[in-house]
């Protein structure tokens, strides 16, 4: 099952999670999730047009309960990124604890600056323990950059996800970021997932709004909504072919120079529970 990690609705993640999936969760991390077709989840998000990628490192927890009787789950993170010439470098861990288990998942990807108009990204992660958590991931994207000002960004994406039983997931991912003079951002975008077995089609999109600027603030509401072909909740129990919808706010606050805070206030409901809590992360520039 996939994670949430939008960032750039800022964020998404990666991700993530970004210049790539993971840059994009710099600016907005949302909280983890476990299905790859949640709505609104691991999407990526561009930088702005205009903006070069800082180098940062990230730490925070995380914490949700689930209703009818599925507990709560908890976690930490680490996560950076490291910009050199026309690449930017991205790594994550994560532990978490969802559904009385718990594992640690490790990711790393790169973002290539092609040209002004042209950028693309690949992430690669796996983990060990954790049923929730996938065997594998990657999760590629191509952007183009359009307009006067390179204000308009479109977005395609692939994606593969093999869980930790019989499901495989692939994923087409199309979306599209503007960004205004300041302060504002919009994002929408949609996945068209594939799930084996039984070749289940689910698609999915969410939409964000942004208000913010570099250095002082981004605070971003992203609405996911769609729907999910499957999810693992135990090691022999899985949800199958249902629709959720999702909501999250992240406020990413500078209270200094080159750190600051990263708050995530998450909301999702499906048929079969509801989940609600945040994370709250540290971030220091370098």
């Amino acid at each position: 099952m996939s994670r949430s990690r939008c960032i750039l609705n800022i964020g998404i993640a990666l991700f993530l999670s970004s210049a790539s999936a993971l840059v994009v969760s710099a600016q907005q991390d949302s909280t983890t999730t476990s299905s790859p077709q949640q709505p609104g989840t691991d999407v990526p998000v561009a930088p702005p047009p205009d903006k070069a990628v800082t180098n940062f490192v990230e730490v925070g927890s995380s914490y949700l309960q689930l209703s009818n009787g599925f507990g709560h789950w908890s976690g930490g993170y680490a996560r950076g990124i490291f910009a050199e010439g026309n690449n930017t470098w991205s790594g994550e861990i994560n532990g978490q604890h969802e559904f009385g288990d718990a594992g640690v998942y490790l990711a790393a990807g790169d973002t290539y600056n092609f040209n002004p108009d042209w950028y693309a990204s690949l992430t690669l992660g796996s983990s060990t323990g954790g049923f929730f958590w996938p065997r594998f991931r990657a999760d590629t994207f191509v952007n183009h950059k359009l307009l006067s000002r390179k204000q308009l960004v479109a977005t395609f994406g692939y994606g593969y996800y093999a869980a930790k039983d019989v499901h495989r997931d692939q994923s087409l991912f199309l979306g599209t970021d503007y960004y205004f003079q300041k302060p504002w951002i919009i994002e929408e975008g949609i996945r068209f997932t594939i799930s084996d077995p039984n070749s289940v089609f689910s698609p999915a999109g969410f939409v964000a709004v942004t208000e913010g600027t570099n250095k002082h603030h981004y605070v971003t509401v992203n609405a996911g909504f769609g729907e999910e072909a499957y999810q693992l909740v135990a090691p022999s129990t899985v949800l199958t072919r249902f629709q959720s919808q999702s909501l999250t706010v992240t406020w990413r606050q500078w209270t200094g120079k080159n750190w600051g805070f990263n708050f995530v206030a998450d909301y999702y409901h499906s048929p079969f529970y509801q989940r609600g809590g945040g994370s709250f992360g540290l971030f220091k520039e370098f």
